[in-house]
């Protein structure tokens, strides 16, 4: 446009000296300063007008190259015959709002990772070249009772806190085996008890240099609740072979009980009543461990906890202290009935001397159930099998009772912890989240 100007104020010029020259050269050279004049007005225009445009894209630039894509240039009003400016102008703004949209979306998509990282319950630590902690989620730091642990040594961490993971530092995808403090065996936060975690590292790089990212997977619930189902198939198996024996052995021991009395022998009468008793305590003994099979998942409803423990309290002798009169629950309220009556059963069985002790508190958003008695305990090395299905310490037991408990608890996403009190007896908790 400035090009087009300057080229009419030539032809001015041009026919000016054409038609001014000869006759009037004083109006000659008025006109040619006149022209003159106005050629350096308008180049001082345009090139004022040229670097305000340049001073807004370096302003604009500098902004972006400080990460603030929030700029936006104005295109002046004044300014539209020039197509050229208007062009970059725009340009520049469709630029800074695309960088602009794809900042706000990778923020977006790192606060989702964020959250996600951090609500994971695996292990999440990345180390640099350096051995130095980069990064780790919120389960890292509770797994290794740190506040903080970015800008740590990963070796010195382990030697400090979790000195058998070293041990298993050629291995990048495998389940291992860790003793770690388990404050629920026996009441001492010492007391170690060995877990299964599925280890797994990844090699890789960021920035150019290498990295390496560990993660470590709790497996010791999931193998639990696996161990769990594999027994409910065993004792289906077991429960329909056994059922289908019992049942014409004691058909035919009927019949033959009824032949004895009519032939009036006593030996052979005492022999079938023999293998009858035996039967039904075989029939007892099946029907009993069908319990843990055909438990179904909870159907969880509002109810009275505090009213469903005094109903309890007619068949059991047990204290109870809650500081509630009522306290309102929402779960299966007979899969809750079933476990305190397993546990309020195994505490007088433990002390028929002496009532049991139940306490009900609301505990960091659980409501913590504790049954205790006042026996003798149990052995710190039974504890960890105490919820073995089969696994009893008494002589008449079935050892089923405690796994229907550990079941029942896991399908409220509970926690059931068993430890000797420090005052005698045994102490069983249970936890149940409240929301």
């Amino acid at each position: 446009m400035l090009i087009f100007q300057l080229i009419l104020i030539n032809i001015a010029f041009l026919v000016s000296f054409a038609l001014l020259l000869p006759s009037s050269p004083w109006l000659f050279g008025l006109n040619t300063l006149l022209l003159l004049a106005l050629a350096i007005m308008r180049y001082r225009y345009y090139h004022r007008q040229n670097n305000q445009i340049l001073q807004a894209l370096l302003h604009g630039l500098r902004n972006l190259q400080d990460g603030d894509f929030s700029i936006s240039l104005a295109i002046p009003k004044e300014n539209k015959a020039n197509k050229s400016q208007d062009e970059v102008l725009a340009l520049f703004n469709q630029v800074t709002d695309k960088l602009r949209q794809e900042k706000q979306s990778i923020y977006q998509r790192e606060l989702l990772l964020d959250k996600v990282v951090n609500a994971s319950d695996v292990v999440t630590v990345l180390v640099n070249h350096r051995d130095t902690i980069i990064f780790s989620n919120r389960a890292a730091e509770h797994f290794f009772k740190q506040k903080s642990m970015l800008g740590l040594s990963w070796e010195n961490l382990l030697n400090e806190t979790l000195p058998e993971l070293i041990l298993h530092h050629d291995k990048d995808n495998a389940i291992i085996q860790l003793l770690l403090n388990d404050s629920s065996v026996n009441g001492d936060p010492s007391a170690k008890t060995e877990q299964s975690w599925h280890l797994s590292r990844h090699h890789l790089k960021l920035h150019g240099s290498r990295h390496q990212l560990t993660l470590l997977k709790p497996l010791t619930q999931a193998m639990h609740q696996q161990e769990l189902q594999t027994w409910k198939k065993v004792i289906r198996v077991i429960n329909h072979e056994l059922n289908n024996s019992i049942a014409p052995i004691s058909s035919m021991c009927h019949s033959g009980n009824i032949l004895a009395e009519r032939l009036n022998e006593p030996q052979l009468i005492r022999v079938f009543a023999t293998i009858s008793r035996r039967i039904n305590k075989l029939a007892e003994f099946i029907q009993s461990y069908s319990q843990l099979a055909r438990l179904s998942r909870p159907q969880k409803q509002t109810f009275d906890l505090i009213k469903t423990l005094k109903q309890l309290q007619e068949l059991y002798q047990f204290s109870l202290s809650c500081p509630d009169t009522s306290l309102l629950f929402s779960g299966d309220e007979s899969q809750i009935e079933q476990l305190l009556i397993n546990l309020l059963k195994n505490a007088q069985q433990a002390c028929p001397d002496k009532d049991s002790a139940v306490s009900v508190s609301r505990q960091q958003g659980k409501l913590v159930i504790t049954v205790r008695d006042f026996g003798a305990g149990m052995p710190v090395e039974v504890l960890p099998k105490a919820f073995l299905p089969y696994y009893s310490t008494k002589a008449d037991g079935s050892g089923i009772g405690l796994s229907i408990c550990r079941e029942i608890s896991d399908g409220h996403q509970g926690q059931i912890t068993l430890n000797n009190h420090h005052q005698g007896g045994l102490q069983v908790e249970v936890y149940f989240p409240l929301s």
